[in-house]
């Protein structure tokens, strides 16, 4: 009787895997953890773009020469001591790209990720039921057809149930923990961007003309407001990509590590 009733919950339970497997979204950990990732996207993005503004007008203020009027090429050009902070801003705005990428990537391959583990998960029960209701059920089957059954159920719990649980786990407490350092990093971008947008604007059509003089004094106080603000603006961009993969990589591992190691210790070593 004992093994009918195990036989008959395995039976339910592949049935419900199969369902979920054919519609994860059913799976409300699926889209909160899509949500997640989308906002993280948005995120990068977002500081992607500010930084390539800032970027952008590194570069515009070291091609400027200085001749009978101000231009974009030449062989005087005043603001190229301006190269180590634009060449920083480049890289790292770099890494947030990849950041943004890499998030957007996850985002489309979690719902796919969800219903292959339930997929592994139905065949596990499946396994399982079949087992209990074959002669000498469950514990006289043999070792190594277990030990598959029962890598199949553990691969299929990871990515059906521990994958999203970590997701949301860690981008919600890496949202929590880092939540004041994002609103001071940020706050620094926008100001430098600022900047970066009064830099690029001097001459925006419709505007007021000025004459090579008043443009060079423009740039040059400009220019000594991004070097100045070199220090703020790399520590601003390195806390923001530290924050991006604590969210993304640290914290969600971690989390998901937690998770199969408990699974482990309270079913793994009984099965």
């Amino acid at each position: 009787m004992r093994r009918a009733g195990a036989a008959f919950f395995s039976l339910l339970a592949a049935v419900l895997c199969i369902a979920l497997a054919l519609s994860p979204r059913l799976n409300p950990m699926v889209g909160e953890a899509e949500r997640f990732q989308r906002d993280v996207a948005i995120a990068s993005g977002a500081t992607y773009i500010s930084l390539r503004a800032i970027n952008a007008a590194l570069s515009f203020a070291q091609e400027v020469e200085i001749g009978g009027s101000v231009v974009v090429t030449g062989s005087v050009q005043p603001f190229k001591w301006l190269e180590p902070v634009d060449d920083t801003v480049e890289r790292v705005s770099g890494l947030i790209f990849a950041i943004a990428v890499l998030t957007g990537v996850l985002s489309m391959s979690m719902a796919p990720a969800v219903a292959a583990g339930f997929f592994l998960l139905a065949l596990a029960f499946l396994g399982r039921g079949g087992c209990e209701a074959a002669p000498g059920g469950w514990a006289m089957t043999h070792g190594g057809l277990r030990r598959a059954l029962g890598s199949c159920g553990g691969l299929g719990f990871a990515l059906a149930i521990a994958l999203p649980f970590a997701f949301i786990l860690g981008l919600w407490g890496g949202e929590f923990l880092t939540r004041e350092a994002w609103a001071t990093a940020h706050a620094t971008l926008d100001r430098i961007g600022n900047e970066a947008n009064a830099l690029i604007g001097v001459d925006t059509p419709g505007g007021d003309e000025r004459g090579w003089r008043e443009s060079f004094e423009a740039y040059r106080s400009a220019a000594s407001v991004f070097w100045n603000s070199a220090d703020e603006l790399l520590d601003a961009s390195l806390s923001l990509t530290g924050i991006f993969i604590l969210r993304m990589v640290v914290l969600p591992s971690l989390t998901l590590l937690i998770v199969l190691r408990t699974a482990w210790h309270l079913f793994g070593r009984g099965h």
